[in-house]
């Protein structure tokens, strides 16, 4: 499925897959002009009694807030922007400004605005950078109140597209209730407010498109490919017509695949694999089950960090484990312990200096070993949870058997601590690792017999494998799954496995594309850890499959020498069985294919 006609294209990062055809709802943001208004000194204290009165406004505002939005993150964004309210920092610039400069307080937040904002935007790590926007959205707020202005409200028209720079959590209350088709935005990656949202609300989105508010008109027919992350405005008749076909035929083998939700992945010879889903939300269990997961293979906990001052306590982690549970039962759930360090930043980490590498620096286990009191309060909150459910805990970047020993040594801490303390806890908790570096894979067999299952994360693996940073787009053509090292490397965690008898799951990316699922399983996996929307895809590639087919086309990848031989033989093998399937694999597909191209061409992407 490519992109027919010749619109204005414009182009972005698919981060909610589907395709969406309707007319623009464009959300203007333009900054709230503010003049400056010198005051007299007698003024200051009546002049801060007026701000304080605005932020107290805004408070309650983003109370009500909270009350409509759904549980999640959401949530844990509003809360994180309330604590920035509450910043005595904030208030305290604030007031400084106004009373050394004697200017009105509305002009005095705007400059303070403008300055956190600048240093977040200059912050290595992309969650800070995400969440500049959230400095906008309260100073907008606010700034609304001091001037006696009702706060903006979204109401898109059905079958609308929603066009903005970003969404807040805000927007989210207002959007949950509309019934709108799409989302595009200016800005954001993965993590952004505007991605959250089109994944709970399951619209098809397509965020980072520069300027896409500016270029657009509000009513202009838009076409949203999140398959391919591409945006088309004002398409001709005959494009539209294409287009509308195409968005019937994606949800028409959509609906396909999803009436075989509640069956089995199992091939046509009778081999079982089980799909599990990836999930850093509790409001996406119900997607899990809805596609059809056996369970969730990867619950990553960090985000329970994010945007906050203080840590998660151990009943925190008690009772977020226990409602998960409840919503997943009876199917297990794999609770990653928190995965902080290099890309996944939060306030509650304050280095000295920056890491020169991060990546390679304090991040994963090794953070987790050296905030031990963190780690304990996770480790025992979850030993208490899994009395309601099939709970177990997986540690992060696993690199070498001392190591682990030192974790399974917390993990006996965590359980002394509780019967000191005589609560209630699950006695057999299987505990396990991720295998996301080369150290990890080499020396499985050896740590296999100290744990009860592994989790193959070929996201990490492959970067360092391959020594490649993935946010780096000079060396982002470089990342290349059909590498033979790395097909080596989980072909020989999956041996590990069988071995020592305990099962081995690969939760990264490759399991929800297509072109990989017959080389996965012909390697020896036989669990797959995924985004949830992307199971029913590929349990019907399974259920159309002999398992001596993918055992074969693995054999035959593992003898290519080149890794352009590779990628083509996978490419064609996948599209003569499975066409339709492979066009579900979104933009990650289109641009493997195109950096397969380059690559051929020798000229990085």
């Amino acid at each position: 499925m490519r992109p027919p006609g010749h619109a204005r294209t414009l182009r972005g990062i698919a981060v909610s897959s589907g395709i969406a055809v309707g007319p623009a709802y464009v959300v203007d943001r333009r900054k709230r002009h503010v003049e400056t208004r010198d005051i007299e000194r007698s003024d200051v204290e009546s002049e801060l009694s007026r701000f304080e009165a605005a932020l107290a406004e805004t408070q309650s505002q983003l109370e009500v807030i909270g009350g409509r939005l759904p549980h999640g993150e959401h949530r844990q964004i509003l809360t994180a922007q309330k604590l920035m309210l509450e910043d005595p920092d904030l208030a305290g610039r604030v007031a400084e400004i106004v009373l050394e400069e004697l200017i009105g307080a509305e002009c005095a937040l705007a400059r303070v605005a403008d300055e956190i904002r600048e240093m977040l935007e200059q912050a290595d790590a992309q969650h800070f950078r995400e969440r500049s926007s959230d400095i906008t959205f309260l100073a907008e707020r606010v700034l609304a109140n001091l001037q006696g202005d009702a706060p903006v409200t979204l109401r898109p028209p059905a079958g609308a597209v929603v066009i903005a720079h970003d969404l807040s959590p805000a927007d989210t209350a207002d959007l949950v209730r509309s019934d709108i088709v799409g989302i595009v935005t200016a800005v954001g990656g993965l993590t952004a407010h505007s991605a959250i949202i089109a994944r709970s609300m399951e619209l098809p989105a397509v965020v980072g498109v520069d300027d896409v508010e500016e270029v657009v008109e509000r009513g202009d027919t838009v076409v949203v490919d999140a398959i391919h992350g591409v945006v088309l405005l004002r398409p001709s008749e005959a494009e539209l017509d294409e287009w509308n076909d195409a968005r019937r035929r994606y949800d028409e083998f959509e609906d396909q695949v999803q009436r075989e939700h509640g069956l089995p992945a199992m091939t046509r010879c009778g081999q079982r694999i089980t799909l599990r889903a990836n999930v850093a939300l509790s409001e996406e269990v119900a997607s899990s089950r809805f596609h059809g997961a056996e369970g969730v293979g990867l619950y990553r906990t960090e985000f329970l960090y994010m945007g906050r001052d203080t840590t998660p306590s151990e009943e925190e982690h008690y009772r977020h484990a226990k409602h998960v549970l409840r919503k997943m039962a009876p199917y297990p759930v794999v609770f990653r312990t928190f995965d902080l360090g290099s890309d996944k930043q939060t306030p509650l980490l304050h280095y000295d200096e920056t890491e020169a590498n991060p990546a390679i620096g304090v991040r994963g286990l090794r953070l987790s070993l050296a905030y031990r009191d963190w780690f304990l309060a996770q480790l025992r909150g979850l030993l208490r949870a899994a009395l309601h459910g099939p709970l177990r805990i997986m540690l992060p970047m696993v690199t070498s058997l001392p190591e682990l020993k030192l974790a399974l040594e917390a993990v006996a801490e965590a359980r002394q601590q509780l019967e000191d303390a005589r609560l209630a806890y699950a006695q057999d908790v299987p505990v396990g690792i991720m295998i996301e570096v080369p150290s990890a894979a080499l020396e499985a067999d050896r740590l296999a017999r100290y744990v009860d299952f592994m989790s193959i994360g070929t996201n990490d693996l492959i970067q360092y494998t391959l020594a490649i940073d993935r946010e780096n787009d000079e060396v982002a053509y470089l990342y290349r799954p059909l590498q033979s090292a790395i097909l080596q490397l989980i072909q020989r965690a999956c041996e590990a496995g069988r071995n020592a008898d305990i099962p081995v799951s690969l939760c990264g990316e490759l399991a929800a594309d297509p072109r990989y699922t017959w080389v996965l399983l012909g390697l020896g996996v036989r669990e797959l850890s995924m985004h949830p929307s992307a199971i029913p895809v590929i349990k019907n590639i399974i259920r159309g499959s002999d398992h001596a087919e993918m055992v074969d086309l693995a054999r035959r990848v593992l003898e290519v020498e080149d890794v352009a031989d590779a990628e083509r033989l996978v490419v064609r093998e996948m599209r003569a069985r499975f066409p339709e399937h492979l066009d579900h694999g979104g933009g990650q597909m289109l641009a493997a294919e195109a950096t397969q191209t380059s690559q051929e061409k020798g000229t990085p992407r």
